[in-house]
């Protein structure tokens, strides 16, 4: 039965139970991983979301770590921040939604008090600099009312937010939800526009999910009346022009059915919209799932293809959530039973060539379990994938969560890491949102205890580690510039020459042009920058200046032979000379790394003189040498 806003609620996609079949298998993972608890659970939405009618219900259990997952990912990303709302309260779900854009965070938390309107909902920005994240603003709906769960649903493209809003009433019609655009101009952010579906209906849920992409929008309405079959769902396309929005474009499954929450996920990628039906029935296969492609040509949007599991079952709900990055696509199936673990969870990639997608990859967990559901949330940055699996249980600490990070070469993925919370606790479900945005990761922990406040939300922000991967030169002398190649050089604090300190500028996140140090020897270069240290596999070579340690005789006329004992001379004479004063010998005897044979300069000044030995790399100490008449 469909109940309040601030009621549990019925199956709805990707944070929602999900139909009998999956309630069932969902009912049984909560008797086994929280037989203990004495409370009473509702698994609902991303894979077991704890809510009550007030609610989601706070945790319990003290905090501890996963070493083993710390130890691995010490090696591969670091957590470098954890985002919290200034004015955090229990049960606001901080963290229900996120997204990433460069150097800006936006973070949903669609159960906070507004204004004194329970539910109401907001969504809070945040930017980095050096690696230090600020608290910029927090994002509200002009019009927001007590139960609209504004902040349900975040993207963000460049200087732009777009925050659901899916139990917004909307010309009178309840729950049928609105979206809301903000921009941003010198640090300050201004409502923009509010987007409405122009047919909207009383429980449509628009703003379930949302999408971002330049001058595009695209929302989720996963339980719209599409021609007589409730809750076929759909999605629909807005495009900016001069700051106003127009309504572009209403998305539908050519083969929609009732009940298949259309729109439950939605993605943007250029020309490209990706729309996730979780309920959808394949071959027979009820809940299996199906996700759809469609492309755009001067305004007109096409169906160019559904994808689908090759191995898709029933109650695997492909589609709840949905990625896109170029012609990449990946769509999560929480419920699909992996290697025997029921609810285990996958992720599925897609990619396209010349207009035809193919499965490239099936992901799953390393360590996946009985009910993790495992593709809750997914995320794409090109060669890296992040899939949440917010049921996992961490170190022992059911429901603490834990979200994947794989990359692709070649065509192969291989996971990578296991992100988990420095501060995870049981109930957390770190995992349950997730996006990325080249070299950094955000998580969203609804549920976690912030602040002495009850399920308030946190969200976490992993960055990789700097790595060095080729520098030129490959040798020099000190004061060399050496341009170092490599990624995660953003916000980059030293650069150091087999430990000593460098004077470097940061060119961009894979860049870095520094000098060799006076103090620097031979041996590596790292980069400290706030993702930890990146260390160069090969050695730079210090070429060092020539040393003079002894000048035999110590004194002589013009013409006498003087040995001068030292190292670094070079092994031949080649482009080097040696000084006596201001006049250089024109007369050499031998020439070694370590010894020199010449004659003092006719023509140089009589008594005490500076003898020098200068080469390429550069010029050696001074030693005196008495020049008799």
């Amino acid at each position: 039965m469909e109940q309040s806003a601030t009621s549990t609620e019925r199956p709805t996609g990707q944070r929602r139970t999900y139909g009998l079949l999956g309630l069932a298998l969902i009912l049984l993972t909560l008797a086994l991983a929280l037989s203990a608890s004495a409370s009473a659970f509702v698994a609902n939405g991303g894979g077991g979301r704890f809510e009550s009618p007030s609610g989601p219900v706070a945790s319990a259990g003290a905090c501890a770590s996963d070493s083993s997952a710390q130890t691995l990912l010490a090696l591969l990303a670091v957590q470098q921040a954890q985002l919290i709302a200034w004015d955090a309260a229990a049960y606001d779900s901080f963290g229900f939604s996120v997204a990433l854009s460069g150097e800006t965070a936006l973070v949903g938390a669609p159960y906070h008090t507004t204004g004194g309107k329970a539910y109401a909902g907001a969504a809070y920005v945040f930017t980095r600099s050096g690696g230090s994240w600020t608290a910029e603003a927090q994002l509200i709906a002009a019009d927001g009312a007590a139960g609209d769960w504004f902040g349900y649903s975040v993207a963000l493209s460049g200087e732009t937010a777009l925050v659901g809003a899916r139990y917004h009433t909307t010309g009178g019609k309840a729950y049928a939800g609105a979206a809301y655009v903000f921009t941003r101009s010198g640090g300050s952010w201004t409502a923009e526009a509010q987007l409405i579906a122009a047919d909207g209906a009383d429980r449509d849920y628009f703003g379930y999910s949302v999408a971002l992409s330049g001058e595009t929008a695209l929302v989720g309405a996963p339980y719209h009346t599409v021609a007589g079959k409730t809750d076929a769902g759909a999605a629909y396309v807005f495009t900016r022009s001069g700051g106003s929005w127009t309504a572009e474009a209403q998305l539908t499954a050519a083969d929609g059915a009732v009940l298949d929450s259309f729109g439950d996920s939605v993605a943007l990628s250029g020309e490209t919209a990706l729309v996730g039906a979780p309920y959808h029935t394949v071959a027979g296969k009820y809940f299996a799932g199906a996700a759809y492609v469609f492309t755009r040509s001067g305004g007109s949007w096409t169906q160019q293809a559904k994808p689908i599991a090759l191995d898709g079952a029933v109650g695997d709900y492909f589609g709840t959530s949905v990625a896109l990055s170029g012609e990449t696509a990946l769509v999560g199936a929480l419920g699909h039973d992996t290697a025997g673990q029921a609810v285990a969870g996958a992720a599925y990639v897609f990619t396209r060539t010349a207009g035809s997608w193919m499965q490239q990859a099936q992901l799953t967990a390393g360590d996946g379990a009985h009910g993790d559901f495992f593709g809750t949330s997914v995320a794409l940055s090109g060669e890296t994938a992040l899939v949440g699996a917010p049921a996992h249980a961490t170190g022992g600490q059911a429901y603490a969560g834990a979200a994947y990070v794989f990359t692709r070469s070649a065509g192969a993925w291989t996971q990578q890491a296991q992100l988990t919370a420095g501060d995870g606790a049981v109930g957390d479900q770190f995992g349950d949102s997730v996006a990325l945005s080249g070299e950094t990761a955000l998580v969203g922990a609804p549920y976690h205890d912030t602040a002495g406040q009850a399920a308030a939300g946190a969200a976490y922000v992993f960055v990789t580690g700097p790595t060095v991967t080729s520098f030129l030169p490959a040798a020099g002398p000190v004061g060399t510039p050496v341009t170092l190649t490599g990624t995660g050089f953003s916000g980059a604090t030293a650069v150091t020459f087999n430990g000593a300190a460098a004077a470097f500028s940061e060119v961009s996140d894979a860049q870095i042009r520094c000098r060799v140090p006076a103090a620097a020897t031979s041996g590596p270069i790292a980069v400290i920058a706030p993702g930890g240290t990146g260390t160069s596999a090969a050695s730079f070579t210090v070429i060092a200046a020539p040393t003079i340690t002894k000048l035999k005789p110590a004194s002589g006329r013009r013409g006498a032979f003087v040995t001068i004992s030292g190292t670094d001379f070079g092994a031949a004479q080649s482009t080097g000379s040696v000084q006596f004063g201001s006049k250089a010998c024109t007369k050499y005897v031998s020439w070694s790394d370590t010894q020199i044979k010449c004659r003092v300069p006719t023509k140089a000044k009589l008594g005490k003189v500076k003898v020098t030995v200068n080469t390429a790399v550069g010029n050696s100490n001074a030693m005196s040498f008495t020049i008799k008449r």
